[in-house]
């Protein structure tokens, strides 16, 4: 239950801040946005590594989760300034992709530093590289295009930037807007697998369950990332080609459905066939970035980062609602085993605690079938 809190904190500060981080993305632009979260985020992992008290722990992850929250939405608002329109549900699987691109490396990496030299150590790399980021961001992040194109009408609308008052009426309209709450929700639910089960409970449950030792579960991670990859960014492009957004999540959602069924109620998969079915897991879950492509479509392009951020915020609320749940229903289903000092749980009770990944995965693709298909809709107008 603690440690589902303490990484619980992270969306504790990512979810709520979406909202504001939208807003003041619209009014003052990237730049600035990204350098205030940078630095941050680099305090926040400061506090976390070099204080042992829980309490200024959980402070430390809060300050991670609020510097983080403005990347997302921001690398999107930079996407919709400078990329022709019909480019940015490719953008949205793009940069879903190079995150977990990221994630990939830094689950091998931690899990090996981790055991040579300690969590502390570890951590010198995200501090390193959140100080070089700031650096980047001063030097290679601009707001809009010097010379744009006289028709380019994204960057005219940029030109007129919201006051804070209007840009909280837009957002009052989105909190009205049902479809704005049926994406966040599908998007919530289909978000779960990274969550829920990539960020947090993947490693134990690989371990413990399938008996895989700590390299061959970051391993596993490693693999369903990676398929997660390959899918964000075809996926949201095919999305292009096509003419959908929903298609490609209702697919998603069942198909997810499955073969999270499958993880978790065959305790006795080998090796490879584990390994090929949690490629087969991020696959199913790429095309998870339409959610902000429909949020986007939904609203007009001068309030596109409280759009996605409005979206984002219910998405994240995911992860902080559910991995406490997670860690409380195992609390609760512990019969009493310790090893070293630490709890131990059965299969069952991991079946059991993770099974909310089908159940809410299917949810999604109900949903789904009731958010309205945007692709080549009029878009929104004042």
């Amino acid at each position: 239950g603690d440690f589902g809190l303490l990484t619980s904190f992270y969306y504790f500060a990512y979810a709520p801040m979406q909202l504001p981080v939208g807003m003041s993305v619209d009014r003052i632009g990237a730049r600035r946005s990204l350098i205030f979260s940078c630095v941050i985020s680099i305090v926040g992992i400061i506090i976390f590594a070099y204080f042992k008290s829980f309490s200024i722990a959980l402070l430390g992850r809060f300050m991670v989760g609020f510097g983080a929250a403005f990347a997302y939405v921001t690398a999107l608002k930079l996407a919709a300034i400078w990329l022709p329109r019909q480019y940015f549900a490719t953008a949205t699987g793009m940069v879903t992709g190079f995150g977990m691109v990221a994630a990939i490396f830094t689950d091998m990496y931690l899990t090996h530093v981790i055991k040579l030299q300690g969590f502390k150590f570890a951590l010198y790399s995200p501090l390193c590289i959140g100080v070089v980021l700031v650096f980047l961001i001063m030097l290679v992040v601009r707001d809009k295009p010097r010379q744009p194109p006289a028709d380019d009408v994204a960057v005219h609308e940029e030109k007129h930037a919201l006051n804070f008052k209007q840009l909280k009426n837009y957002l009052a309209l989105m909190v009205r807007n049902p479809q704005m709450w049926l994406i966040g929700v599908v998007g919530a639910l289909l978000y779960m697998p990274s969550s829920v089960f990539l960020d947090v409970w993947a490693i134990p449950y690989l371990r413990y369950v399938h008996h895989l030792s700590p390299e061959d579960a970051a391993l596993g991670v490693s693999v369903m990332l990676a398929g997660w990859i390959c899918s964000s960014f075809f996926s949201c492009a095919i999305s292009d080609v096509f003419g959908s957004r929903k298609i490609p999540l209702v697919l998603a959602s069942f198909t997810a459905t499955v073969i999270a069924s499958i993880i978790l109620f065959d305790n006795k998969l080998s090796f490879l066939a584990l390994y090929i079915l949690l490629f087969s897991f991020g696959l199913a879950c790429g095309p998870h970035p339409l959610c902000f492509t429909l949020s986007k479509e939904n609203n007009s392009h001068k309030i596109s980062g409280t759009a996605v951020a409005f979206a984002n915020f219910l998405i994240m609320m995911g992860g902080f609602i559910f991995q406490p749940v997670v860690g409380n229903a195992l609390d609760w289903l512990w019969s009493g085993g310790m090893q070293n000092g630490i709890r131990m749980y059965s299969n069952a009770h991991y079946t059991m605690a993770l099974s909310i990944l089908p159940i809410g995965l299917l949810i999604s693709g109900i949903l789904t079938l009731f958010i309205k298909e945007t692709y080549k809709r009029s878009y929104i107008r004042e």
